[in-house]
């Protein structure tokens, strides 16, 4: 059973040096991938501790990433009805 995370402890997850996001209600701790972010860092730690579903659908072949990247980022689920 995955871990779930609340809104406020995702929320936590802001910085460069500690960097989480959302994507889909799934939680992803990209604070390792930061600086291999073909769009740069700064894009991720934007959206730190946030839903970054839309903007990631918007940039990304969101099935090509998550199948490569996915599985070594995930932490866990959103707390169902949580809102960030």
């Amino acid at each position: 059973m995955p871990t779930v995370f609340t809104a406020a402890e995702v929320a936590s997850h802001n910085t460069d040096k500690d960097c989480w996001i959302v994507v889909d209600g799934k939680v992803y701790d990209v604070t390792s991938f930061l600086n291999d972010h073909p769009g740069g860092k700064k894009v991720l730690v934007k959206v730190g501790g946030k839903d970054a579903t839309k903007q990631f659908n918007q940039f990304h072949n969101a099935a090509q990433v998550m199948k490569k990247f996915g599985p070594k980022l995930y932490k866990g689920d959103l707390a169902p009805g949580a809102k960030l």
